[in-house]
């Protein structure tokens, strides 16, 4: 029987797994795919994100380093640098991969192509069942995605008003190419999807272009992503969806000898779509859960309670508050957009959620004492 088994190995699924292995726990990842595989996914590792990865990123993973951000709506844009390094550009199956390969140096044993039929517990053990047969370990953590199978033990399915969906391709360019378009930022299309945005990604060799929506209320998302592309005058090359879950909405992540990570979790800002920063931030904090859970011999629910009080010490509550302040931008959709595209230190601020020093709650304070005189330059425009 093993001490952990791991399902997924995405950011938080490799994190959790590196930390359990090197505490000298008997650990198990199980991954439904042969690494590397392809992976959606826009790829802008924040300085946040690179903070909690508790290790130094091998600059051969690097793609592009990005300084600011420019904002488009309509025919109106903004863009705004800064000194800071605020994210990297990477591809997430080489990532992945790396990540997974440090932990199994680190001691995890690794079941590639193998897919988990369900998971269950019973008084002594939690059951995992794949396609390779039957496996047991003290606890598992479910770093499966948002259509985990674990979650199925731990809380209700995602609601589709709890899902946003997402199609992005990767657009082959020179680098010179890239450089001329957008040299060391991330670009950021609002207007073009409902209550979502579009970006622009610098990669090397290619842009990472996709849009993000709410799944409720948005149809013929195919025609959004090719008359997106057709406005930035890119070649079209045919898009990947996937779902995300919309994050800062309260959620159970624990049950007897079961944690959720990352998406499984539901931990994705509701804003930006970040979803690596909290993956790694969860996977880290699961381990550390599991750690603990060892040493005591307890499992119980009661007792991998305390990764929920970790995860609301770290950043919980600014995922809570960035489900808020969606909510109130895409209220006033117009307004927003404008004040958000025509004023510099709005986006000198939005730009540092990036990093972590700023959090939601932090923004909408300063924008609430600045927004009378913002809300009047647009009035008088």
């Amino acid at each position: 029987m093993y001490d952990a088994i791991i399902i997924g190995t995405g950011p938080a699924g490799a994190t959790a797994a590196r930390c359990t292995a090197a505490a000298g726990l008997d650990t198990l990842i199980v991954e439904k795919e042969i690494l590397p595989r392809v992976k959606i996914c826009g790829g802008a590792l924040s300085e946040y994100a690179l903070s909690n990865l508790g290790i130094r990123l091998p600059h051969s993973l690097i793609e592009r380093e990005c300084f600011g951000a420019r904002i488009r709506y309509g025919i109106s844009s903004l863009e705004s640098e800064t000194r800071e390094r605020l994210s990297v550009m990477v591809s997430r199956d080489r990532l992945d991969h790396h990540l997974t390969m440090l932990a199994v140096d680190a001691g995890a044993e690794l079941m590639e192509g193998v897919r988990v039929r369900s998971v269950h517990t019973d008084g002594d053990c939690a059951i995992v069942e794949t396609t390779k047969g039957i496996f047991r370990s003290k606890v598992v953590i479910g770093a499966d995605g948002v259509n985990s199978v674990c979650a199925k033990n731990v809380r209700p399915s995602f609601t589709p008003q709890e899902i946003n969906f997402a199609l992005e391709a990767e657009i082959p360019a020179s680098n010179e190419r890239i450089d001329e378009y957008i040299l060391n930022k991330g670009e950021f299309h609002f207007g073009v999807v409902p209550r979502e945005y579009g970006w622009v990604f610098p990669k090397d060799g290619h842009f990472s272009v996709g849009i993000a929506t709410k799944i409720m209320g948005f149809s013929r998302p195919m025609d959004a992503y090719r008359t997106f592309i057709k406005g930035l005058g890119f070649d079209y090359v045919k898009p990947s969806g996937h779902f995300l879950p919309v994050g800062g909405i309260d959620r159970k992540t624990y049950a007897n000898r079961i944690l959720l990570v990352g998406d499984a979790a539901g931990f994705v800002d509701a804003f930006l779509g970040e979803g690596m920063a909290y993956a790694i931030a969860s996977g880290n904090l699961a381990a550390e859960t599991v750690i603990d859970a060892c040493q005591n011999d307890d499992f119980s629910q009661g007792s991998l309670s305390s990764y929920h009080k970790r995860c609301m010490n770290s950043f919980l509550p600014n995922l809570k508050y960035s489900y808020i302040f969606s909510k109130i931008f895409y209220r006033y959709p117009d307004l927003s957009f404008r004040i958000l595209v025509n004023n510099e230190p709005v986006l000198n601020k939005f730009i540092h959620l990036a990093t972590g020093s700023l959090g939601y709650l932090s923004l909408m304070k300063w924008i609430t004492t600045h927004l009378p005189y913002y809300a009047a330059t647009f009035m008088w425009k």
